[in-house]
């Protein structure tokens, strides 16, 4: 069997265009994977990013409350004297609450946009606690937000959904209750009872 120019022409040019059209879906397959991947990897950063914003805005918003509670406390307690010098010192107080406010107010800005509106809530509550402390009371109400507003944020962090008010109470009861970790104190040596 003899083939002639047309012939041998016509098939290869046949497995040239086969040869074309395999190599085309082979890069349009390397492609989509390629774009696949990249979307996967800026998905993956994206989420870090994210995470650690949250986490850098959480504890920002934590050390607020706490120096809001503790400059409440002290803008709570009246001057020792009616002095000008005692009635300005408490007039500077209250100004540095004012400002803690402000500066917790505006964090909790930030956590509206990254964090789901219950933990929003919670840090309301925690503002609202910190600001109300005074040295007169136990502030159970801030320390129970504080505490909630924490296991909520690290329920966040780690991805879970947010307990029910009533899971959350639990919750930092059994982590306020928990003896802070460390070295354990070892239990003092008993006198001995043997004369030598």
């Amino acid at each position: 069997m003899h083939l002639t120019g047309n012939e041998l022409t016509a098939a290869s040019s046949a497995v040239a265009a086969l040869a074309i059209i395999g190599g085309y879906l082979g890069v349009r397959s390397a492609n989509r994977n390629a774009l696949k991947i990249a979307r996967e990897e800026r998905s993956s950063r994206r989420q870090d990013e994210l995470d650690a914003l949250k986490r850098a805005t959480y504890a920002k918003y934590l050390a607020a409350i706490a120096g809001l509670a503790a400059v409440s406390i002290e803008a709570s307690t009246p001057p020792a004297s009616s002095s000008p010098t005692a009635q300005q010192a408490h007039i500077i107080t209250l100004r540095r609450r004012l400002e803690a406010r402000m500066v917790t107010q505006n964090v909790m800005a930030e956590i509206a946009l990254i964090a789901p509106s219950r933990l929003y809530q919670l840090a309301q509550e925690a503002l609202n606690g910190a600001f109300a402390c005074t040295p007169l009371d136990r502030n159970a109400a801030f320390i129970s937000s504080a505490a909630n507003l924490q296991t909520a944020m690290f329920a966040d962090m780690q991805g879970l959904d947010i307990p029910s008010p009533g899971g959350l109470d639990r919750m930092a009861d059994n982590a306020m209750s928990k003896p802070p970790p460390g070295p354990k104190a070892e239990e003092p040596a008993k006198p001995s009872t043997e004369q030598e």
